[in-house]
C-alpha cells in the first residue's frame, strides 16, 4: 500500500471544507417545515414488531439497502392545498405517529390507499426511489456494482485504464400491504423490485445499462400475533440482524467485508418489549446455499436495544432514522454435500460451513428522535468469522475449483458456486474461511442535519486459502487479504431529493504476493416516493 492510494483528491477535500464552512451560513434562514423523505425500502429485523404501510421515517439502501427500522417509514404524495386538517394521527406498534402530514423538516405521508374502516380495513403503501449515479474507476474491473469483485491487477490493460459508469439500475419500486386482523392474526406482505437483474450474456454495454432486467429484492409474507411473528418469502438474511448494522455510504452495499444477503427463508421471530430495553430473538430454516446439500441453513439472531439511548443511523444512502443503541450476536450454520471431484462423480463428498457475527450501533452524541438531526454522531460496527460462508459477503476472493489432474484428466462440473468450497489437488474439499471487521461513523452536522457525512473502513482475508489454492494461474487471481475505506457526503436538497459525493479505495493482496488497487469517485442523485 502506497502513500498515493491513501491520499484523497483535493477536490473532494475542498468541496467538504466548502459544505463544512456553509453549513452554519445556511442555517440562519432554516427552511419552513415540511414532510420528509421516507427510507428506500422495508426490511423485517431479527424480530421487528409488525410491518405498516405507514412505518416512521428513517432495508439494503444503499442507496442500496433498506431502512433498518423496524418499522420503516414510506415517502407520500405533497399535500393538497385547502385541506381540512386530519384526523388524529394513528400509531405504529412503537408508539410513533404516522400516515399525516408532521411539521417535522424531515417526515413525510405514505402513498397509501386504504379501503374500509377500522379493523376491517385493507392497506396498500407504494415506494421507492429513483437514482442516478456517475462513477469513475481507476481500473476497469466494476461494472456500476463494486463490492468485492476481484481487482485488475496493474500489468494487464484493464488494470491501467480507468472508465467512467453512468447508471439508474438501483432505482426502486415498492409495495407494503396489510389486510384486517382475524382471530388474533394480522397479516402483511411486501413485494420490492430494483433493475439489478441477471441479463444475458450476450447483452451489449448499452443493453446492459439502458435496458436493465427487473429483479425481486423482497418478497414475503408476514403473520403477525401475540405469540410469535412468522415470516416466509425472500428478505434480508437474520444472520447479522440485517439490515439494523447496516454503514452509511454511497456506494451500492455490501462495501467490501460486509455482511448483506437476501435469501429465501421460514422465520420464527418475538420482540420482547421492556421500558428500558427491547430484547429481539429469532431463528430461521434458510434456502440452502447448495440444494443438494438437501438440507436447509440455520440461522438464529439475538438484538438488545437500549430504547431510550437513541442514535441516528443510515443503511446505505437513505432511510435516516433514529433508533436505540443496539448489540447483536447471530449465527449460522450449513452443510455441504459436493460431487466428488471427478469428471464422472459416482459419490460425493461432505463439508460443514459455520459464521458468527457480532455487531454494535452506539451512539457516541445520541438524539432524543428523528426530527432532531444536528450534531449527532452515531458509531456502527461489525466482526464476521466464519467458514464457507463467503455469499454472505458476496466474497469469493476469486476462488474457483482448480483443474482435474492429469490422469483422469477431463472436466470438472462442480454442482455448488464458487468460494465457498474448494478441492485440493489430492481430492480433499474443504471449507473457505473468512474473517472481517468493519467499522463506520456518521456524523450529522449542526444546525439541521440535512448535511452528513460518513466514513467506513473494513478489512477482511481469510486464512487458509493460501494452502488451498496451489496453480500458478489461479494464486495470479486469488486475493487472500482485502482492505477498504471511504469518505461520503449527503446533501438533502428538499425532503423527496438528496444528493451524494463519495469516494472509495479498495486494496487487495493476490496469493503470489502481488497487489493492485482500485480508487472510485462517485456522485449519487436521489428522489425518494
Amino acid at each position: 500500500m502506497t502513500d498515493r492510494s491513501l491520499r484523497i483528491p483535493s477536490v473532494i477535500s475542498a468541496f467538504v471544507l466548502a459544505c463544512l464552512v456553509s453549513a452554519p451560513a445556511r442555517a440562519q434562514t432554516p427552511p419552513p417545515p415540511q414532510e420528509q423523505a421516507p427510507p428506500p425500502a422495508p426490511a423485517p429485523s431479527a424480530s421487528a414488531p409488525e410491518i405498516t404501510p405507514a412505518p416512521p421515517a428513517p432495508p439494503p439502501s444503499p442507496a442500496g439497502v433498506a431502512p433498518p427500522s423496524s418499522s420503516p417509514p414510506v415517502p407520500a404524495a405533497a399535500p393538497e392545498p385547502a385541506k381540512p386538517a386530519p384526523p388524529p394521527a394513528e400509531k405504529d406498534s412503537n408508539g410513533k405517529k404516522r400516515g399525516f402530514a408532521s411539521v417535522s423538516e424531515f417526515a413525510r405521508s405514505p402513498y397509501t390507499v386504504k379501503i374500509g374502516e377500522a379493523d376491517n380495513q385493507w392497506k396498500i403503501s407504494i415506494y421507492g426511489f429513483i437514482e442516478f449515479d456517475m462513477i469513475h474507476d481507476s481500473t476497469r474491473s466494476y461494472t456500476d456494482v463494486a463490492g468485492s469483485t476481484v481487482i485488475r491487477r496493474e500489468d494487464v490493460l484493464a488494470g491501467e485504464k480507468g472508465r467512467t459508469t453512468f447508471s439508474a439500475r438501483n432505482s426502486r419500486l415498492g409495495f407494503r400491504m396489510e389486510s384486517p386482523k382475524f382471530h388474533g392474526i394480522r397479516p402483511s406482505a411486501v413485494l420490492e423490485f430494483d433493475f439489478r437483474g441477471n441479463q444475458p450474456a450476450e447483452a451489449t454495454e448499452s443493453q446492459f445499462f439502458n435496458n436493465p432486467s427487473l429483479r425481486i429484492r423482497h418478497a414475503y409474507l408476514r403473520l403477525l400475533n401475540d405469540v410469535v411473528d412468522i415470516l416466509g418469502g425472500e428478505t434480508f438474511a437474520l444472520f447479522g440482524a440485517q439490515p439494523y448494522f447496516y454503514p452509511a455510504a454511497v456506494q451500492y452495499l455490501p462495501i467490501p467485508g460486509q455482511l448483506l444477503n437476501r435469501t429465501t427463508q421460514l422465520r420464527l421471530s418475538r420482540t420482547f418489549k421492556t421500558e428500558p430495553i427491547n430484547v429481539d430473538f429469532g431463528v430461521a430454516a434458510v434456502r440452502p446455499v447448495e440444494r443438494d446439500s438437501t438440507l436447509p441453513e440455520g440461522q438464529a439472531a439475538l438484538k438488545i436495544t437500549v430504547n431510550d439511548w437513541k442514535g441516528l443511523h443510515t443503511p446505505g444512502a437513505l432511510g435516516t432514522t433514529a433508533d436505540g443503541a443496539a448489540l447483536s450476536v447471530s449465527g449460522l450454520i450449513r452443510g455441504f454435500r459436493v460431487n466428488e471431484f471427478s469428471p464422472n462423480p459416482i459419490t460425493t463428498r461432505t463439508e460443514t460451513g459455520w459464521g458468527a457475527s457480532f455487531d454494535v450501533m452506539l451512539p457516541v452524541i445520541p438524539v432524543p428522535d428523528a426530527d432532531t438531526r444536528g450534531n449527532a454522531l452515531t458509531l456502527m460496527g461489525s466482526f464476521i468469522v466464519g467458514s464457507g460462508i463467503a455469499d454472505q459477503m458476496v466474497l469469493t476472493g476469486g476462488v474457483t475449483q482448480p483443474p482435474l489432474p492429469n490422469p483422469p484428466g477431463g472436466t470438472y462440473t462442480p454442482d455448488i458456486d464458487n468460494g465457498l468450497v474448494v478441492y485440493d489437488r489430492g481430492g480433499t474439499l474443504h471449507s473457505v474461511d473468512w474473517r472481517s471487521i468493519v467499522a463506520g461513523l456518521q456524523y450529522y452536522l449542526p444546525p439541521s442535519g440535512r448535511i452528513f457525512i460518513s466514513s467506513n473502513f473494513s478489512h477482511a482475508e481469510s486464512r487458509n486459502v493460501t494452502g488451498l489454492v496451489t496453480e500458478p494461474q489461479q494464486t495470479r487471481n486469488v486475493f487472500r487479504l482485502q482492505r477498504y475505506w471511504d469518505a461520503n457526503l449527503f446533501f438533502d436538497i428538499t425532503p423527496a431529493a438528496r444528493v451524494a459525493l463519495s469516494y472509495q479505495w479498495t486494496w487487495q493482496r493476490f496469493l503470489d504476493g502481488a497487489s493492485a488497487e482500485n480508487k472510485r469517485y462517485m456522485l449519487g442523485m436521489y428522489y425518494l416516493f
